[in-house]
């Protein structure tokens, strides 16, 4: 069927999405993420997925309780920010500070530590990609 759009649609079929979500391990003691929340990673490349900041959404405050600044896709140094987190907070049956977010899929895949950061209230805290659900319900990972 013909409908507004479908050429656009038709060629990101046939290249693939720009972006995944994925799920995120933070390193993160005493603050949670909400939502909308940079992601940054140390890479070289501009992937282009992240616009210029709309203007919308709630303020961000630091643990100070300063405002922060909206980011829009900004360099610092070797970092770049290639993401956004849609939703998290904290897994109390695990244990860890959960989230999950939109990266570059050339970057999905990456489960090096010291890739990725997560921006909570104006700090960047380490960030690892999960591949796998942290919870195990059946206990296969310990059978082995």
């Amino acid at each position: 069927p013909d409908f507004i759009g479908r050429e656009a649609a038709a060629r990101e079929r046939e290249a693939g999405p720009r972006l995944r979500r994925v799920s995120f391990v933070i390193d993160a003691e005493d603050a949670d993420v909400m939502a909308d929340e940079p992601v940054w990673a140390r890479v070289a490349e501009e992937y282009g997925t992240v616009a210029p900041p709309h203007g919308y959404g709630a303020p961000r405050f630091d643990a100070s309780g300063a405002e922060t600044p909206k980011h829009d896709g900004r360099m610092d140094g070797e970092w770049r920010v290639v993401g956004w987190v849609t939703s998290g907070g904290y897994g109390h049956h695990v244990g860890l500070s959960l989230a999950q977010g939109y990266v570059p899929a050339a970057l999905a895949g990456r489960t090096e530590p010291g890739l990725f950061e997560v921006e909570i209230l104006g700090r960047r805290r380490p960030a690892l990609i999960a591949l796998e659900p942290p919870f195990d319900p059946e206990g296969a990972r310990m059978r082995g």
